[in-house]
C-alpha cells in the first residue's frame, strides 16, 4: 500500500507539473475548446482535477498503509 501511496503521489506531481506547462504553452493543449473556454485552459484545468484525485488517491492509501482508519 504504501507503494501504491507513493505511485499515486508521483504521478500527481507529474501531472501538476504538465499543467502549468499547459498553462504557460509550453506543451500543446490536446482538447477542443468546450463551451467558450479555450483549448489551453480546458487541457490546463484536465491536468489539474487529475493530480487532485491521484493526490487523494495517495492519501487514502497512505492512512490505510499506516492502519491509522
Amino acid at each position: 500500500m504504501k507503494l501504491a501511496s507513493l505511485s499515486f503521489s508521483v504521478v500527481g506531481i507529474l501531472c501538476i507539473i504538465m499543467a502549468a506547462l499547459t498553462a504557460l504553452e509550453v506543451s500543446p493543449a490536446f482538447m477542443s475548446e468546450t463551451m467558450e473556454f479555450g483549448a489551453t485552459f480546458t487541457t490546463t484545468l484536465f491536468w489539474g482535477g487529475l493530480a487532485g484525485l491521484l493526490f487523494l488517491a495517495g492519501i487514502s492509501f497512505g492512512v490505510i498503509a499506516s492502519g491509522e482508519l
